[in-house]
């Protein structure tokens, strides 16, 4: 076999000197087991997977590689075969980008990807040099990751959607980034997002972006909802191993539950949010949108802890598990005997009562909630983002932002906006009024104080009242509470209402990640009940997989 060409996809989010450099083709050839033979085409002229080789047809419609079905491994999985060397990262890589050049980029252009790391063949390649030579880093090692496109990174633009911030390449990765590469994660790329978190304009729909465009369900066609939309939609089509997401208020776990796919909102203070440009400091939360409750696990436990360059995580460090793995308490019977307060246990939905007695048969024990307080709590922290979005992204401009940036605060952004109509296609109502707000951090922290406090009482009142562990619900229920209180959610697919994914969340007490993991990883095991956006959306494989 000749040598292999491995074009890149346009980085959109270079100035337009390095864009035309880097313009190429996208994905090329893969090795010999994966894509056979010939290559795709730059993305103008991409054939579809119904015209590639049968070997690049497997990868891209039945999503294996190797005979390994990337819908279906969790991470072990392909470590395992990665360390009887029947697997390498570069493959992975290789499978993914052209699951996304397939997908994203031709077919139903679900849009889900802003950009692919250019440099991700060649940190795989070094990483499973690393593997031969008998050093692997933990258990993501090789495993390939997409960011959501506010995470800093210093080998690609942070965007956060917007045009105004298409040339930002921040001198360092944001800690959550610099913790997936020290951790043997390869940075596949960036996933899109609503701008600015869909803190833009109150009629712009999920998933939309100046910079962007619209992110598309891959379940229906429809709404992917959240600003983590990308990282939904890319995960539920298996375009990496897993993702990460960022949450003011539901944004991973709403576009999880829509998405079908497994989303961690952690406590407020495990994980680090500096380098990532924020929408509210004192509510905003980084977490991972993976397939499998296992997959969560393991990158928790490489995100997570204390980092100087984010007071809030102070206290982080002392509620860790050993070793930082939160793989290890996840054990199959580990709902038997645990009481589980049940929001809304009256519900008519199928796959909810369904989960109910999944649950019980696993040996829950199932509390009704004594009233349905959680739909009494208002979004308290909604009203906050107005001065927090204003303070921090000015503070992120003047911090954190990289060099050579047309604008230097909220006013030039909002200047900057006005000049390109034809992508500001829902206004900015939501960053002019931010702007009309002081900015003052102060202020901000401040006001944030009460806010935290009455939502933490609320939430342990409903904990100690009904003396439960924690309390599930159907799709994401616990949003403004969970936001406002700043404590953990796990989410994971139950089921569907015909094409439309059903979620079943567990909401718990600050710093229960690993007990909330482990209720999550019982119930999945049990059930399995998630279901590839393939097999579901037929119409996905018209015109790739034809």
């Amino acid at each position: 076999m000749g040598p292999v060409v491995r074009p890149m996809r346009i980085l959109r989010s270079l100035d337009s000197a390095n864009r035309s450099r880097a313009t190429g083709f996208l994905v090329g050839c893969a090795t010999a087991l994966i894509l056979v033979s010939g290559c795709l085409q730059s993305p103008a002229a991409s054939p579809s997977a119904a015209d590639a080789p049968p070997g690049q047809r497997q990868v891209v419609c039945a999503g294996e590689v190797r005979g390994v079905d990337l819908q279906k491994a969790t991470m072990w999985d392909l470590q395992q075969l990665m360390d009887q060397g029947r697997l390498t990262s570069v493959e992975l890589v290789e499978a993914y980008m052209a699951r996304i050049e397939a997908f994203d980029n031709n077919g139903p252009r679900l849009n889900s990807i802003q950009v692919v790391n250019p440099n991700a063949l060649e940190d795989a390649k070094r990483l499973d040099a690393e593997r031969k030579a008998g050093h692997v880093r933990g258990p993501l090692h090789g495993i390939p990751i997409l960011l959501k496109d506010n995470v800093g990174t210093t080998d690609m633009a942070t965007t956060a959607g917007s045009i105004a911030l298409e040339a930002n390449v921040p001198p360092r990765d944001a800690t959550i980034t610099a913790r997936l590469r020290e951790a043997g994660a390869v940075i596949l790329g960036k996933a899109q997002l609503s701008e600015f978190a869909n803190w833009v304009s109150l009629t712009m729909p999920s998933g939309y972006s100046t910079l962007g465009g619209q992110v598309i369900n891959a379940y229906h066609g429809g709404d992917p909802s959240g600003s983590s939309s990308g990282s939904g939609v890319a995960t539920s089509m298996a375009f990496s191993a897993g993702s990460i997401g960022t949450e003011t208020s539901g944004s991973i776990l709403s576009p999880s539950n829509a998405n079908s796919v497994v989303g961690l909102k952690p406590t407020m203070g495990l994980n680090s949010r500096a380098g990532i440009i924020p929408l509210a400091e004192n509510f905003d939360v980084p977490g991972p949108m993976v397939r499998n409750v296992y997959d969560a696990a393991a990158m928790l436990g490489a995100i997570a802890g204390t980092d100087p360059r984010d007071p809030a995580t102070a206290e982080s460090d002392a509620h860790l598990p050993p070793d930082h793995d939160y793989t290890a308490t996840l054990t199959t019977d580990a709902l038997r005997g645990v009481r589980l307060g049940v929001n809304n246990p009256t519900s008519t939905s199928a796959t909810y009562q369904q989960a109910l007695k999944d649950l019980a048969a696993l040996g829950a024990i199932l509390v009704p909630l004594q009233s349905n307080q959680l739909t009494q709590v208002s979004i308290l922290e909604i009203p906050l983002i107005f001065n927090e979005f204003h303070y921090g992204i000015n503070d992120y401009l003047a911090h954190e932002a990289g060099p050579g940036l047309p604008v230097k605060d909220l006013t030039d952004i909002i200047l900057f906006n006005q000049q390109h109509p034809d992508k500001l296609k829902y206004g900015q109502d939501l960053l002019i009024l931010s702007d009309a707000n002081a900015g003052n951090g102060i202020q901000a922290e401040a006001a944030a104080i009460p806010v935290v406090a009455s939502s933490r009482l609320a939430a342990d009142k409903l904990f100690a009242d009904n003396d439960v562990e924690a309390i599930i619900g159907s799709g994401a229920p616990f949003t403004s509470l969970g936001a406002a209180a700043g404590y953990p959610t796990v989410t994971l697919p139950a089921g569907y209402n015909g094409k439309n994914p059903q979620g079943l969340s567990f909401f718990g007490p600050a710093w229960s990640e690993a007990k909330l993991l482990s209720y999550a990883y019982a119930y999945e095991q049990a059930t399995h009940r998630r279901v590839p956006p393939t097999t579901i959306n037929l119409s996905l494989l018209e015109g790739s997989c034809g």
